[in-house]
């Protein structure tokens, strides 16, 4: 296929959350800024209480079959839901897509953890004759992604980004980027991850959990939130060419306009800061915008102090003479869902630019920040004045590296 030229579009979405299928209700709930938490009590060999925004029972098989669906991991059948709704959305589920121009792209960590766990215990405890060969396949973090690629028959490509909580945007602008070299015509890019004992071992061990009141955790930009609320779930969208979505009657609903990424090799705030600064401005150079340009940051904040001041920071930097634009971060109500975060806020962003809406920030009990974040939203907000139709995505990981995604709306 020859490169293009044109916008690269979504034209549609799908989500598994703890509000249930589809992406209304993970709308629904952001506009009534509520949250789903539960108590995660766990024993030997973890011995932990985490509160957590965790997926309940779904009808899983009406949606995907019975087949199989006993060997997969829940992280896999969350992303084969999400996608599942996404390609209805398109308009793609009548099979009329060509296997060789369908690639997949998912954000995903930490799906296989688990797996790799319980495989290595019963290799070890009990020998290598006892492990199943049916979970093997489950060890792998790109196992989502694979099933849902045989799933699809997609043969264009399968890549599964894991540069952690960046993952989700990473593997959208990967998606964008192999659209216009000609790699594929379609994409289905999703973000996916799972709050399995052993995932959430390893979030308190990386001292990224609340040790105080539940009331405190995962606020957004509050001065007195103690860490992230874990969360889990997959988000899921179809990105095409433009031109073909028109040839056959689909709805673009948002064009990808840009998309860039940097790594911040110091642990300095200041220092962390100007670099999430620079990811955004190349972004927004690359749709051939500014930061004067953008209405709404749909921001990555996630009530982890260090994370949310080196935020806080870049937004000063970028928006010192932007008196338009606002702020809203996503993970006050959804928690951090970490390889999955991008592709919520992306799901986010068209529907605020096709409602006209843009959903609150959930406040901590205190109303405090930890700087204060021009913009920052608190209750449900109207579009914007400019109407632009302008949406920046943010993302930082603890370890340093930084992402940005510009989304605009589609004139009709």
């Amino acid at each position: 296929m020859a490169k293009y030229d044109g916008p690269i579009v979504i034209t549609g979405t799908g989500a598994v959350s703890p509000f249930g299928l589809g992406s209304d209700a993970v709308w629904s709930a952001l506009l009534r800024g509520e949250r789903q938490t539960t108590v995660v009590e766990q024993t030997e060999p973890y011995n932990q209480t985490v509160l957590a925004s965790k997926v309940g029972a779904l009808p899983f098989a009406d949606l995907l079959g019975k087949r199989g669906l006993q060997y997969l991991r829940p992280c896999t059948q969350f992303l084969l839901g999400a996608s599942t709704l996404a390609i209805q959305a398109a308009g793609l589920a009548d099979g009329g897509v060509d296997p060789d121009g369908l690639g997949v792209t998912v954000g995903c960590n930490l799906g296989g953890l688990q797996s790799t766990v319980n495989y290595d215990y019963t290799a070890i405890t009990e020998g290598p004759h006892y492990v199943s060969p049916m979970e093997a396949p489950n060890t792998l973090a790109n196992a989502p992604a694979s099933r849902l690629a045989m799933r699809l028959s997609a043969r264009a490509l399968n890549t599964t980004i894991s540069s952690g909580q960046c993952a989700g945007l990473d593997a959208l602008g990967y998606a964008a980027k192999a659209v216009r070299e000609g790699r594929a015509r379609q994409i289905v890019s999703g973000g996916v991850e799972e709050l399995s004992p052993a995932v959430l071992w390893l979030y308190r061990n990386s001292k990224v959990l609340s040790n105080g009141e539940p009331a405190d955790t995962g606020h957004p930009f509050d001065s007195e939130s103690t860490g992230w609320l874990p969360g889990e779930g997959a988000a899921v969208v179809v990105l095409e060419r433009h031109d073909d979505a028109v040839a056959r009657g689909a709805r673009p609903l948002a064009e990808l306009a840009g998309w860039s990424s940097a790594f911040a090799p110091s642990q300095d705030t200041e220092k962390r800061s100007t670099v999430l600064a620079r990811t955004a401005r190349q972004a927004l150079k690359a749709a051939g915008l500014s930061p004067e340009d953008v209405d709404v940051v749909v921001s990555g904040a996630n009530g982890l102090q260090e994370q949310d001041q080196v935020e806080a920071l870049a937004l000063h930097t970028l928006f010192a003479h932007n008196t338009h634009v606002c702020v809203t971060a996503i993970k006050g109500t959804l928690g951090e869902t970490y390889g999955a975060s991008g592709l919520f806020q992306t799901l986010a962003a068209v529907y605020m630019l096709d409602s006209g809406l843009v959903p609150p920030t959930i406040e901590g009990a205190h109303h405090h920040t930890t700087a204060r974040v021009d913009g920052l939203l608190t209750k449900v907000h109207a579009w914007p004045e400019s109407k632009q139709g302008t949406t920046l995505l943010l993302a930082q990981d603890i370890f340093g590296s930084t992402s940005a995604v510009v989304l605009r709306g589609c004139q009709e």
